[in-house]
């Protein structure tokens, strides 16, 4: 989780407790919204760095991939014989 992210998360936390102590309703509806805010930024930042992972596996897979094609692929195979060709001793016609 980033920095960025986990001070979102504080201040959301902070403004819960806040609003619990509140006495008065408007302090505490202020604190109410000032939490969700809070939180809506660190869900955004989740969401963000999520997909930002995302992209980026997605990225090194497709840059990987031809690479893992190329190892496992199969190596020149020389032209098959054909039985008749087996029994003359492999000498063409």
């Amino acid at each position: 989780m980033s920095a960025s992210c986990q001070f979102y998360l504080d201040q959301a936390a902070l403004c819960a407790k806040s609003a619990e102590r509140a006495t008065l309703a408007n302090q505490r509806e202020t604190y109410v919204r000032a939490g969700a805010a809070w939180q809506a930024l660190a869900d955004r930042e989740i969401d963000i760095t999520t997909a930002r992972e995302k992209r980026d596996a997605e990225k090194i897979a497709r840059q990987i991939e031809p690479d893992l094609v190329a190892a496992h692929s199969d190596p020149i195979r020389p032209e098959p014989i054909s039985l008749l060709d087996a029994a003359s001793g492999g000498e063409t016609r």
